[in-house]
């Protein structure tokens, strides 16, 4: 099962996630293909400050916006977390046995 957390500010805006667990099934492709082209379109399309970690053993990818979504840059970043977590909110409704999407404000769990 693919587990997704999503870091969220006071506001409710995500600014972190971390997804692990991927395998090989079209669930599985669908996620990292939302996951990776945020981050890909995070570095390319904004100027917004971010840190990755990649583990490919693991299979596992975290990202840490650390430009403010109250900037312009971490704004354009944010709406790309947003559009992001959509995504994975809509495969967690149709495939419950196959993901899993838990959002945590101030580290507790919503």
């Amino acid at each position: 099962m693919i587990q997704a957390s999503i870091s969220r500010d006071e506001q409710g805006l995500p600014f972190s996630f971390v997804v692990h667990n991927h395998g090989e099934s079209y669930v599985c492709a669908a996620v990292s293909m939302l996951v990776i082209n945020t981050v890909n379109s995070i570095k390319a399309l904004t100027e917004a400050t971010f840190s990755c970690d990649y583990n490919e053993a693991a299979a596992s990818i975290a990202l840490h916006l650390q430009t403010p979504r109250t900037t312009p840059e971490g704004h354009d970043a944010g709406l790309l977390l947003d559009a992001m977590v959509l995504g994975l909110e809509s495969v967690a409704a149709q495939h419950p046995a196959d993901l899993t999407l838990k959002n945590y404000i101030d580290g507790k769990i919503q």
